[in-house]
């Protein structure tokens, strides 16, 4: 059987059987991100969101070409910057940041940043 689901629905979430959209109930994401490339390394900078406080950030990254964007830092950032280290020469990236909050939710992602290194 096939199953059509419309895509407002994929961007629901289930907390305690109540459907909300990401970044909804305080949870906003954050704002006016920015990246600046280096040779191999990326400066992302960003604003906090205007609703919610936030424990830390999350950081994506995404080659040209690639289809997903993967996690860059492996500890949450509590700063409004991160250096994405470890990145290849002459490739444009893009870049994209989620709030978390102490009840676990994350926010919707940022909208993105991008720039080239070299």
């Amino acid at each position: 059987m096939n199953l059509k689901v419309p895509l407002g629905l994929l961007l629901c979430v289930l907390v305690g059987g109540t459907p909300f959209a990401a970044g909804s109930n305080g949870h906003g994401e954050p704002k006016s991100v920015t990246a600046s490339c280096a040779l191999t390394s990326a400066d992302v900078s960003w604003e906090a969101p205007g609703e919610g406080s936030p424990v830390g950030y999350d950081v994506y990254k995404k080659a040209a070409g690639e289809t997903y964007y993967v996690k860059a830092n492996t500890a949450l950032v509590t700063a409004t910057w991160y250096v994405v280290g470890q990145l290849s020469s002459g490739i444009a990236y893009g870049f994209r940041v989620t709030a978390v909050y102490d009840d676990g939710n994350s926010s919707a992602m940022s909208a993105p940043a991008f720039c080239t290194t070299g």
